[in-house]
């Protein structure tokens, strides 16, 4: 159960619930926690699935691309669920071990350098 929210099951799930959890099931393999609770709010639920295949689905930047950005914003906002998803969906695209250190290297120099000019207050016109 996600604090104060019931994770919706396939069992307790409207006809309509049930027919988007068995479309997740085929392309996932099962109903991840997340899409459970968002379906005690079916539009929602639907609303995310179409962003999701209109971000992550074929377009000008290529899936790997977009498997790292997405690993990126979750290590950014400590989402564990999201790390772990997105770390396991780059493994399956053929990802090494090296490929995802070296992004989290670049997460923490970039990370590091924009703490210490948010600090510091330097604006980008000074030289």
């Amino acid at each position: 159960m996600a604090i104060g929210v019931k994770l919706v099951s396939k069992e307790d799930a409207s006809p309509e619930v049930q027919q988007i959890f068995e479309q997740i099931e085929k392309q996932m393999g099962f109903v991840p926690p997340t899409m459970r609770a968002m379906a005690n709010k079916p539009e929602y639920l639907k609303l995310f699935l179409q962003k999701s295949q209109v971000a992550m689905g074929p377009g000008k930047i290529d899936s790997k691309t977009k498997l790292f950005v997405a690993l990126t914003v979750s290590i950014l906002n400590n989402c564990e669920m999201c790390i772990t998803t997105y770390t396991n969906k780059l493994k399956e695209a053929g990802v090494t071990d090296e490929e995802i250190v070296e992004l989290l290297s670049v997460i923490d120099l970039m990370s590091g350098l924009n703490h210490f000019n948010n600090g510091l207050m330097i604006k980008p016109s000074e030289k």
